[in-house]
Formats: structure tokens, C-alpha cells, sequence
């Protein structure tokens, strides 16, 4: 990682927006020794005001919180300025997050736990390059490996970005070669009990509002091992691009058990309703169990 002089941020003011105590205050006492004003915020509700009020360079905000989420925030804020970079944060690997955040003209996104020196980078290059054609791609990429899920980006009939997880669960070495499989491969997608008549990848554009739980074929057009995925779909009209998204059928039912224990811990009162939530994962864990 690069290393930064603090000459570089002396005139930057940045809004950081997280919900989590300890991670607000670790995140903060390592960039107040970097920017000039740095301004914290606890919820996506009072960062927004907090914009308002100081108009920042920049915006790091946490997706998941209280009373307004960092999406929700960042969609109102860029209605205010549409040229402010804007990073979000985020432990969850929920391909929706990652749509929306794409879709809203999100510059970057950062998993969970944050690398400082990465938070750096990520303010660096959002206000010190111009955003070229070719920092636009590097941006989509950089998004696209940030992510633990599969996915691909296409436009008309050519796969333009992959990430890095997707080519190496598929043996390739770059997109070109991903390409030339999916010319050859009739079927690249192996559906759960379902025979299609439309091609597959045009199967999945009528029918957006579904998710399908799919196998993959790695490149010899064969189902690769018995993982299952499920498979999101939304094209972007503006961009004129199709996004597709995998994630592992396993990884759907953890993120879940992590919803259902945040509830556990922040709305249950009375001793049936915990007993009920408990059950719940229960229920989840074993199907989890199986299809590991």
C-alpha cells in the first residue's frame, strides 16, 4: 500500500458516518491526523443534516444503521451535490447492497474490517484524479473485486468486467477468455429444477424480479462441483449495462442467521419471541450445515 503525505489532505473536510462506537472512534482518531476537518456522524439521519450544514469534500458512510441507512443517505446527498465522492463501508456481502450502491454512483466500496491505509487510498484517488474513461473502469473493477460475491458486468452480448472471484471459480485467467466460453457454452447455468426454452442469460432478463439458484460451468461447459448459487439481475438504462450476481445458496442463509441475531439483540422482549428467533436459526443453521 502507498504510503501518504499528510500534505496531500491538509484542505480536505470529510463527513464519516458509522453507527458502531468503537469503530467510529478508531476510524476517526486515524483520520483527524490526516484531513483538516473531520466531522462524525451515527446514523444516515444526522450525517445527511451534518452535510447540509458543513457541505464536506467527501463521504465515508457505513450501509447498515439506525433511522437511515448510508444508501438511503448517500441517494439524498448526491440529490443536494452530485459530484461529491461518497464510500460506503459495509461487513455484508448482500449483492442488493452492492446494486444499489452502483446504481446511486456510489465511488467506492470498502469491506469490513477497514484497512486504514486503504481509506487513504480511497480519498486520494476520488479527489486528486479526474475521473477519465479509464479511472471509470478501474473504478467498476475496483468495486467488482472489493466484493465477496461472483459477478459480471455485460454489455449487448460481450462480458466488459468480472471479478477476480468469479475468473478463478472458473479457471480463467482474464475476461477475454470468459468470453470465448460463453460464445461456445450454450448453457452456461445449470437451473434448479427447471427446463427453459429462451436462452439463459435472456431467461434471467425477462424474469429480473426472481432470484434462481443456479450451478456454474467452469470451462470445459461442465457443473463445477455441486455449489449452488443464486443469481440477481438488473440492468442499468442509463449505462446502456447488465449486472449479474452469484451468491453461494450457503452464504444467503448466514446472512440471514446475522439479521435474525440482530433482531435477537435489538427488539426481543418477551421470552416466547426469543424462543421463536431461536428456533429460527436453528432451522437455518441446519440447512446451512447441508449444503456446505
Amino acid at each position: 500500500m502507498e504510503n501518504f503525505n499528510k500534505e496531500s489532505f491538509k484542505d480536505i473536510t470529510l463527513l464519516y458516518v458509522e453507527d458502531d462506537a468503537m469503530t467510529l472512534e478508531e476510524i476517526s482518531y486515524f483520520l483527524e491526523k490526516y484531513v483538516k476537518k473531520l466531522i462524525v456522524a451515527k446514523n444516515g439521519e444526522e450525517g445527511l443534516e451534518l452535510f447540509k450544514l458543513h457541505n464536506p469534500d467527501m463521504v465515508i458512510t457505513d450501509i447498515q444503521m439506525p433511522v437511515m441507512n448510508g444508501l438511503d443517505m448517500a441517494k439524498k446527498i448526491l440529490q443536494i451535490n452530485p459530484s461529491v465522492p461518497i464510500a460506503v463501508t459495509s461487513a455484508y456481502s448482500d449483492s442488493e447492497y452492492l446494486i444499489n450502491a452502483i446504481e446511486i454512483g456510489i465511488d467506492k466500496y470498502i469491506l469490513k474490517p477497514v484497512n486504514m491505509m486503504e481509506v487513504l487510498a480511497v480519498v486520494y484517488k476520488s479527489l486528486h484524479l479526474s475521473f477519465s474513461t479509464k479511472n471509470y473502469e478501474e473504478y467498476i473493477q475496483f468495486i467488482l473485486d472489493s466484493n465477496p460475491t461472483f459477478m459480471f458486468i455485460m454489455n449487448s452480448n460481450k462480458v466488459e468486467y468480472a471479478n477476480k472471484n468469479l475468473l478463478n471459480l472458473l479457471g480463467y485467467e482474464n475476461v477475454e477468455l470468459f468470453n470465448e466460453q460463453i460464445k461456445e457454452c450454450k448453457e452456461l447455468f445449470e437451473f434448479d429444477d427447471l427446463v427453459i426454452e429462451d436462452n439463459y442469460l435472456e431467461h434471467i432478463m425477462k424474469n429480473s424480479h426472481k432470484k434462481f439458484l443456479v450451478n456454474l460451468k467452469n470451462k470445459n461447459c461442465e457443473v463445477y462441483y455441486d455449489r449452488k448459487f443464486y443469481v440477481s439481475y438488473k440492468y442499468f438504462e442509463t449505462m446502456k449495462k447488465s449486472v449479474f450476481i452469484f451468491t453461494e445458496e450457503s452464504s444467503s442463509n448466514l446472512l440471514e442467521i446475522n439479521e435474525i441475531v440482530k433482531d435477537l439483540v435489538d427488539d426481543i422482549k418477551m421470552p416466547e419471541d426469543r424462543i421463536n428467533v431461536v428456533n429460527k436459526i436453528n432451522k437455518i443453521l441446519e440447512l446451512t450445515s447441508k449444503s456446505l
